[in-house]
């Protein structure tokens, strides 16, 4: 950031983007076709963050998201624009109960069920939560604009048993449900309804068509790679390899002492890197970030013949906190996405809970032990005498440390204070899943509208 004030910059102006994830690579993009000189800067060798797929022997895996919401059109758009051809995936989604597997409630929208009948139908909760869950219009609306957990919500509108069966589990992979998670960062529109009307669920529109999400054919990583074809066709400069230490008045300053110089700065890294980037710039900029917890997430990929094995008909399925061990979620890969595995195998990946702290092989045999029970055949199940058991084709283990943002009670305030922090600093610009939004659709939003309001500044 240049330090002497300007009338006018021209768009030609050199900007630095810190972070070569998907929101550092939107907005990069954005930037160089808004006219901008772009260089992207990334700690790691490689590009994409957490959007990483992983190919061995014809299977296919992604190990972070393996999906996009298109009812969000940003992700989806860009997609399109760049040309990358995505596909939906199939499958319906089952839930554990008593160790046991059922399909989710149909009409199920967030966590918010859109009709009676499939929720007092569904085997997934006991009666006794579904009957409480049914009697949720009747219970009184708040008035005040006070924040509160979306457990707090949950429970005081639909029940303990809800919370713990059906809504901890549909939540806690992507908002992270063990903490305090505020209500009005993740879901404002609930918040926002139950003080207009109180009635947060009856007669609520079911979705319609088909499924909500997308994903490119051949992996995730197709998105990250045609952004990245895309912003070095423009001009972009990429440098990997190259952890920053420092944002500075005139630019970065590289771990190795290296000055990056330019007019602006986007910063697109996980909170706690962006917080210690611009620690010494601004303290006030930085503490808010330092207060955003961040959570660790570990996937371990199975690949196996699927030769007399059972595998469900789902895309795979959900388990309770209150169910315990370690696994948090299971996609069937092979059942969701074409092409995931090789003919005459199938696919899962396994997600372990944060809490989990084994090694990589007692991940493996964490999962291998769950799924003996739910895809049983002779793969899986403790072998009898004489009996050949299969091994699996291929184990993987993907562990992201600190990587999965946590919007605990206070995230509003956070951001808030982070934006009147940035007023002090104009050529400044923060964008990632730290702040507004955890899926792919809302980063890539957040990253556009950062970019954005860089080139109006250096066009002041």
């Amino acid at each position: 950031m240049t330090a002497e004030p300007t009338d006018s910059l021209p768009r030609s102006s050199d900007v630095l983007v810190l972070g070569g994830g998907v929101a550092g690579l939107a907005a990069a993009l954005r930037l160089a076709d808004g006219g901008a000189r772009v260089r992207l800067v990334e700690a790691s060798g490689r590009l994409g963050g957490v959007v990483k797929t992983l190919r061995h022997g014809g299977f296919v895996a992604d190990v972070g998201p393996d999906v996009f919401l298109t009812r969000k059109p940003a992700a989806a758009e860009l997609a399109e624009r760049l040309g990358v051809e995505t596909a939906t995936p199939t499958g319906g989604a089952l839930i554990q109960r008593r160790g046991g597997l059922y399909p989710l409630p149909a009409g199920l929208s967030g966590l918010v069920p859109g009709r009676l009948g499939p929720l007092l139908a569904t085997p997934a909760l006991p009666l006794a939560a579904r009957l409480r869950a049914a009697a949720e219009p009747l219970v009184p609306a708040r008035r005040d604009d006070a924040d509160e957990s979306l457990e707090a919500f949950a429970v005081r509108r639909f029940g303990r048993g809800a919370w713990d069966g059906l809504v901890e589990p549909l939540l806690g992979g992507l908002y992270g449900a063990d903490h305090a998670i505020s209500l009005r960062a993740t879901l404002p529109h609930l918040h926002a309804a139950e003080r207009a009307g109180g009635l947060v669920k009856l007669g609520a529109p079911a979705p319609s068509g088909g499924s909500p999400f997308a994903r490119p054919v051949g992996g995730m990583d197709a998105l990250v790679e045609a952004l990245a074809h895309a912003v070095r066709e423009r001009g972009v400069v990429v440098e990997t390899g190259a952890p920053v230490a420092a944002v500075t008045a005139r630019g970065a300053r590289l771990a190795d002492g290296a000055e990056r110089r330019a007019d602006a700065v986007l910063v697109a890294l996980p909170a706690p890197a962006a917080a210690a980037v611009l620690a010494d710039l601004d303290a006030a900029l930085a503490a808010p970030l330092e207060q955003i917890p961040m959570g660790s997430v570990t996937a371990v990929v199975v690949g196996f013949p699927s030769d007399k094995l059972r595998v469900p008909d789902a895309s795979g399925w959900l388990v309770p906190r209150a169910e315990g061990g370690s696994v948090q979620a299971v996609t069937m890969l092979s059942q969701k996405h074409a092409g995931t595995a090789p003919p005459g195998h199938d696919l899962a990946r396994v997600f372990l809970r944060p809490s989990f702290d084994g090694d990589d092989q007692a991940a493996i045999e964490v999962a291998l032990g769950h799924l003996r029970v739910h895809v049983p055949g002779p793969l899986l199940t403790h072998p009898r005498p004489g009996m050949h058991t299969l091994q699996p084709a291929w184990t993987a283990v993907q562990r992201w440390r600190d990587v999965q943002p946590r919007y605990t009670l206070g995230h509003p305030e956070r951001l808030a204070a982070l934006d009147a922090a940035l007023e002090r600093h104009p050529r400044l610009a923060l964008a990632g899943a730290s702040l507004r939004g955890v899926g792919l659709p809302d980063v890539v939003a957040d990253a556009q509208a950062a970019a954005d309001a860089l080139l109006a500044s250096l066009d002041r």
